[in-house]
């Protein structure tokens, strides 16, 4: 099962996949936790190889596609690596995301084949790995799509290969690194993580809850001495925040944070960078799903927080080369801005099934790859970031396009017109009502049908939309008039309540005084909500399950389970606790995102 980069003046050996993997049994080394579960390598080869010889006995073979319907878990991993082992190409597919949102993505990639855990336990002979070329697919991811429906980008086998052999080159990956995994299966950015890892003879980590916990986090990276973590910077921020008061010691393992999605600001992790227990790096990568992840790179450390004003996206990686294009896709000089376009090994296959979408990103017969970013290139080759060219936006490290959430909400009976931004990392949607039905079903509406990182954080009803002279909505000024009126004031002379509140203001970054407000309807996010749980236990000295509060949305709900008359003084049962876990999960799923 390897990898040949097929890339002209690549001079790095072919990069084998697992390389401990043709040889069963290989290692009693630790190859793969995920909570109370761990496999060897000898065990995750023999696993691997099982279910390979199955999918192949069935008829899968290199350039088939194979959906994967599991979360971060043991099976996940044993079925990506038999699927890759088969010759084949996978799709992850997100349980948490909406059943017509996956029916969708079923429909449109052709999957006839779908993996879930029951199929993991399927036995076959031990066969040797099918080899691929690297022409062929390895995974497809789905991204948010203009037109309504999320579209799904292929990604080639040589070109995945070039990422994971700088990913592992640049960083210095060996035996003694963890890497931990909390980013979803279906991201783009999970991916090299699942591989690199086991590639260089470390270990993998998967957080095995689906909810944002900080405390279950930092606990993890402490408890393992996790060197390595990549994910959004949104997502990291607060894991920081959290270390600090003890400090930074559950962060002193770590060699590199890796992030990714969105601009890095600098401030918010500038206490934690000049700390004496601080060893690690920020790596500020850059690239779209469409072109394998990572094109572009910046490492970040004590000696050169403020080399720049900005973050920049940095150098190229190896056999990747970025250009700064103007319309007709001539090249501009140095300091010109432009949208940056990509050619080389990360170029993927394009979009599947869909022609008409891939002629019109991968142009020059597929070689280049229109980003739609606005950027321009620095004299010493260093890129910087400007912004978007379009209405696709980046919401806490999640590429969305808003015409795809306007189609969705245009769909309501309720909606005679929506229009959607994102201002200060939250998706806001603003409804001229038809006269018809109730507005107040919109976020059911949209968690039926988008991804929860996809449903508006707010909703604001309007008479009419702003226009530009042009008779275009203006989408600035909608920007502008954003600035949130403090909620009613309902009066409460509740500790708890009054606490909670406080403590929703400053995370919220705004007066909130509302006790019976809905957290994820004033446009709090999973991972605000993390970092309320974080603070609440401060404050309170409760050891409170965060699935409680996902399940008590409200200050006064959330107050009621705190007073001392209900605070559970025995421990739950089995029952109680997969009820709350059940009702925290399915809370979870419908707000903004993780």
């Amino acid at each position: 099962m390897s990898f040949s980069p097929d890339v002209s003046g690549h001079d790095s050996p072919p990069l084998t996949l697992l390389p401990r993997l043709p040889a069963c049994p290989v290692s009693d080394e630790t190859a793969l936790i995920c909570g109370s579960a761990s496999l060897s390598y000898a065990e995750l080869t023999r696993r691997v190889r099982e279910l390979s010889g199955c999918l192949r006995e069935t008829g899968v073979k290199p350039g088939d596609y194979v959906g994967i319907k599991l979360e971060r878990s043991i099976e996940l991993m044993v079925c990506l690596l038999a699927v890759v082992d088969a010759g084949a190409a996978y799709i992850p597919l997100d349980p948490a995301y909406p059943a017509a949102r996956l029916e969708h993505m079923i429909a449109s990639s052709g999957l006839t084949r779908i993996l879930t855990s029951a199929t993991v336990h399927a036995g076959s002979a031990l066969l040797p790995p099918l080899p691929a070329s690297g022409n062929d697919p390895l995974y497809a991811i789905f991204t948010s799509g203009s037109t309504g429906q999320p579209k799904a980008a292929s990604v080639f086998r040589r070109g995945f290969a070039n990422l994971v052999d700088w990913y592992i080159k640049e960083l210095q990956l060996g035996p003694s690194d963890r890497t931990l995994v909390i980013s979803s299966p279906s991201f783009d950015l999970t991916q090299k993580n699942f591989y690199a890892p086991l590639i260089s003879g470390g270990r993998l980590i998967l957080d095995h809850e689906t909810t944002y916990d900080i405390s279950r986090i930092t606990a993890l990276i402490r408890d393992h001495g996790v060197t390595l973590i990549n994910c959004t910077p949104s997502a990291f921020y607060p894991l920081v925040e959290a270390a600090a008061a003890d400090g930074y010691a559950a962060l002193a393992s770590l060699r590199f944070a890796v992030l990714g999605g969105e601009p890095i600001s600098i401030p918010r992790l500038r206490d934690w960078f000049e700390h004496p227990s601080c060893r690690a790096e920020v790596v500020n990568s850059y690239g779209p799903t469409e072109c394998t992840d990572i094109c572009n790179f910046h490492r970040l450390h004590k000696g050169n927080l403020d080399a720049f004003e900005f973050v920049p996206l940095g150098k190229v990686i190896p056999n990747v080369e970025v250009t700064i294009r103007d319309e007709s896709l001539a090249i501009l000089p140095d300091g010109e801005l432009g949208e940056l376009c990509i050619s080389g090994a990360g170029v993927g296959g394009g979009y599947l099934n869909d022609p008409v979408r891939t002629a019109e990103r991968f142009v020059l017969n597929g070689t280049l790859y229109k980003s739609g970013d606005l950027a321009k290139r620095l004299p010493d080759g260093v890129f910087e970031f400007r912004g978007r060219a379009d209405h696709q936006v980046k919401v806490n490290g999640f590429r969305i396009e808003l015409g795809e959430i306007e189609i969705a909400l245009n769909l309501h009976e309720a909606v005679r017109e929506a229009v959607v931004i994102a201002s200060n990392n939250t998706l806001i949607a603003f409804i001229q009502p038809s006269g018809s039905g109730e507005a107040s079903a919109l976020r059911d509406h949209l968690a039926s049908r988008l991804p929860a990182y996809m449903v508006p954080g707010r909703f604001e009803v309007m008479e009419n939309f702003p226009l530009t002279p042009n008779g275009k909505v203006d989408r600035l000024a909608l920007t502008k008039s954003t600035t949130p009126a403090p909620t009613a004031v309902v009066a409460t002379d509740d500790s708890h309540e009054s606490r909670i509140l406080a403590i929703w203001s400053e995370v919220l970054g705004r007066p909130v005084t509302d006790a019976t407000a809905n957290f994820f309807d004033l446009g709090g996010t999973s991972i605000n909500l993390a970092v309320v749980h974080v603070r609440l236990r401060e404050a309170t000295g409760h050891d409170i399950p965060i699935t409680e509060l996902f399940a008590r949305p409200s200050a006064r709900t959330l107050a009621q389970y705190l007073s001392p008359q209900v605070v559970p003084t025995t421990h739950a049962t089995a029952q109680d606790r997969a009820r709350l876990q059940q009702a925290g999960l399915a809370r979870f799923r419908r707000p903004t995102p993780r």
